[in-house]
């Protein structure tokens, strides 16, 4: 007995129609409506290692440390619970400034290493980026090599208003892991800061700044 020609399209939409329920099960940031939910610009790529080896990579880049005349260890307790480490490597964190001012700058945390987080499928991970951020799936720092004993810790991005990604992504589903709070830094001033996380699990810190 033969399909009939109506037959086999019906089948055809209804395999497509499962196909794309079960892409937007396994990729809610697909269904995100009215992206992106936040405009955001990549400031900063904050490492984390358990060695000196890192810091000398960057240098060898053109990387310039950065030094500060003061800082303000009031804020440390903050960065610790927003990044998820012990406040006293925050305390110590290097800061590098990059040669290309297209590139984002990079901070390094340096303390012994946990497990490794989480691997995402790249669409995921390209759907989220796009439609919450309104950016590419940031990439890993050039010249810095992938190892067990380097991760990113924090990818940092300027936004225009915390308070109002806050509410509009809440609205839209995404988990808020740190809500947002004024603090003063040396490297980034007078600002406001929230996290969510990446589909992997890295935090992003999103970060209104008083001057940008």
């Amino acid at each position: 007995m033969q399909t009939s020609r109506a037959g086999r399209v019906l089948a055809v939409l209804v395999i497509a129609a499962l196909a794309s329920c079960s892409r937007t099960s396994d990729n809610p940031y697909a269904a995100i409506k009215n992206a992106p939910l936040v405009q955001a610009t990549l400031h900063t790529v904050t490492l984390v290692t358990d060695g000196p080896t890192v810091a000398a990579e960057l240098q060898a880049r053109g990387f310039s440390p950065i030094r500060f005349s003061s800082n303000y260890p009031a804020s440390d307790s903050v960065e610790s619970s927003l990044w998820s480490v012990p406040a006293p490597v925050v305390a110590s964190v290097a800061h590098f400034k990059s040669p290309d001012p297209a590139t984002a700058s990079v901070r390094v945390l340096t303390m012994a290493l946990a497990a490794g987080s989480r691997l995402a499928h790249s669409a995921v991970d390209e759907a989220f980026f796009k439609n919450v951020l309104g950016t590419d799936v940031p990439r890993w720092p050039a010249g810095i090599e992938r190892t067990e004993k380097v991760r990113v810790q924090v990818w940092t991005y300027l936004i225009p208003d915390v308070v109002a990604a806050n509410k509009r992504l809440r609205e839209s589903g995404i988990p808020v892991v740190y809500d947002p709070v004024a603090i003063t830094t040396a490297y980034l001033g007078d600002h406001k800061t929230m996290a969510i996380r990446s589909p992997d699990g890295t935090i992003v810190e999103l970060v209104e700044a008083a001057a940008q």
